[in-house]
């Protein structure tokens, strides 16, 4: 069965399909096309008297987001996407919009009324969309984060590659994710893709394997939207011997063949990954336990630039009909067939001399205490290089024995020679991962954070806030630039046990107001570190009676939470 157009299902979300077939699912409940529709009529009803075109969207509930998606459709105007919600993100859409609707830490922002009962929707005929149908941001892996539009024609295209090639296999699946929506891969695969085609999709995200698995353990078919962070750090967990999984699709980086092949051996499915950007959308696609070659989607053409070898692009999921030229070299192996050899080199100018980053950064790879390693101009250093560097169990061992000093002069040891001296790095910084946002994307703006004079951040990334009259719980992404993690400890940052608290006592003042003084910390136990780069859960209860806070951290999923840490803090009445 083809997948319904875009414009048809803006025009009538409410008869696409049937009222009562499920549209989502979360870990308890299902809701069905009949409620996503008054979903669509409550946020229409705060979209209506906006004048201005643009409205910048940020929800982590998919439906949520979906029905705002389709809302702000409905009513001619066009959708920026924000990648996060954070302060610098919130500035470069301030440029675009002053209309922000959704899981936004503003007064402003645009919210339906829970009070109002949603009206039955309109069919729309004809349908007046916007010219553009939504803004992307790209990821800053390789500079600030530019805005790209999408048509309705350039998302429409791809939806029916897409099915074109796993349509079929998908039939009867349930949509599992692990990746955001606030971007181009997350935005169609979880999303779009689902809904045009009438799949079951998940509500939220699921940051742990072993939501994954229960999901899996249902029995029912299940297709997982993941990315090659996540398909990299599999735990150890029994799969389910009666999965059904149809898919396992990722994106956003080349996953590395190891990994791929250990997702086959574990969940018996082979990896579909595929190849693209926010400017291109999807380009290729393949399946390392084949072979490495790439194979190019649907109406895609690919060709190689004459004067260096770079992959050049024509594709209907482009703006216009140009070729568009990528950074990445290639190596044409047939028709519509090419294998990636890497991005093209990274040249920078250093004292006058022109300096290839990819090459540096090549020799210290090969070093045996070195497992990742990132180079990159900072302007505010003199226009010298900076390293990141992740060690392997070898370098981390010798840099506790050595010490930080004494590894610089090992790396520096080891470049002599083999590069321009003014091209050997003049700073160092050694991190337990690679710091990456939530899409698993390693931006500019992360690695020149870690070299900054600025302060670094000392609260975690705060994703999502539910409120009862005594309890706050709070979703937090604990970043691996966090001030607190700097030396502490080296190799394996581990937050310390006094932040988590002062952290627990900030947000409920936050939340509460005034508690009084910190009296005592009556009760505190930990059970498991917090490390860089980990999601989180922070409960709060507040017992005003006794003037008390409770705490407690964890991780994983609801259903088997892993303890984390827990406390009492007595507060005291300020006396006027």
């Amino acid at each position: 069965m083809p997948i319904i157009n875009l414009p048809e299902l803006i025009a009538n979300p409410g008869n696409a399909f049937p009222a009562h077939q499920p549209l989502a699912f979360d870990a308890n409940s299902e809701l069905s096309w009949g409620q996503f529709s008054l979903r669509i009529s409550a946020w229409e009803t705060v979209f209506t008297p906006l004048k201005s075109q643009i409205v910048a969207l940020y929800l982590r509930d998919s439906v949520e987001f979906a029905a705002a998606l389709v809302a702000l459709w409905r009513q001619g105007k066009q959708a920026l996407i924000p990648a996060n919600n954070l302060p610098d993100t919130l500035s470069r859409a301030a440029k675009l919009t002053s209309d922000f609707a959704g899981d936004f830490d503003l007064p402003h922002r645009l919210q339906p009324d829970s009070e109002v009962e949603p009206r039955e929707l309109a069919r729309l005929a004809p349908v007046t969309l916007p010219q553009a149908a939504l803004t992307l941001y790209t990821s800053g892996s390789s500079g600030a984060p530019v805005a790209i539009n999408k048509s309705f024609a350039q998302l429409n295209t791809e939806l029916r590659a897409l099915d074109t090639l796993w349509g079929a296999q998908l039939a009867g699946a349930r949509i599992a994710t692990s990746v955001s929506h606030h971007h181009i891969y997350g935005l169609l695969f979880r999303l779009l893709w689902p809904l045009c085609a009438g799949r079951c999709f998940s509500r939220y995200e699921c940051d742990y394997w072993e939501e994954l698995a229960q999901l899996a353990g249902t029995g029912k078919p299940l297709a997982i939207i993941s990315s090659p962070a996540h398909l990299g750090r599999i735990p150890p967990l029994d799969w389910p011997l009666n999965a059904q999984l149809t898919a396992v699709f990722s994106s956003g980086a080349p996953l590395r063949r190891e990994a791929s092949l250990e997702v086959l051996r574990r969940l018996h499915c082979p990896v579909s990954e595929i190849y693209g950007s926010t400017e291109t959308g999807g380009i290729a696609w393949r399946e390392q336990d084949k072979d490495d070659i790439w194979r190019c989607l649907p109406g895609v053409e690919v060709r190689l630039a004459e004067a260096d070898g770079l992959l050049q692009v024509r594709s209907p999921h482009l703006a216009d009909a140009e070729w568009f030229t990528s950074a990445d070299a290639a190596r044409l192996v047939g028709e519509g067939q090419f294998e990636l050899c890497g991005r093209a080199d990274r040249i920078v100018k250093v004292g006058g001399k022109r300096i290839s980053l990819t090459a540096i950064e090549q020799i210290l790879e090969r070093h045996p205490l070195v497992a990742q390693v990132r180079l990159l101009l900072l302007p505010d250093r003199g226009e010298r290089l900076g390293a990141v560097l992740v060690l392997n169990n070898a370098g981390n061992k010798q840099l506790v024995d050595q010490g930080k000093f004494a590894l610089n002069q090992i790396f520096k040891q080891a470049l002599d020679g083999l590069c321009d001296r003014v091209a050997i790095p003049r700073y160092w910084r050694y991190m337990a991962q690679l710091p990456c946002n939530r899409q698993g994307k390693t931006t500019l703006d992360d690695l020149q954070a870690l070299f900054t004079d600025a302060e670094l951040p000392r609260l975690p990334e705060l994703l999502e806030r539910t409120a009862e009259t005594n309890t706050l719980s709070l979703k937090l992404f604990v970043p691996a630039n966090l001030y607190y993690f700097d030396g502490h400890f080296p190799g394996r940052p581990v937050l310390p046990g006094v932040v988590q608290t002062h952290w627990a006592v900030h947000y409920a003042r936050q939340h509460w107001g005034d508690l009084g003084e910190f009296g005592a910390l009556e009760v505190l136990k930990f059970q498991q570190v917090i490390c860089a780069n980990q999601s989180l859960a922070l409960s709060l209860e507040y017992q005003s009676e006794k003037n008390k806070l409770y705490f407690a951290y964890t991780s994983g999923p609801d259903s088997a939470p892993v303890a984390h840490a827990s406390g009492r803090v007595a507060f005291t009445r300020r006396v006027n």
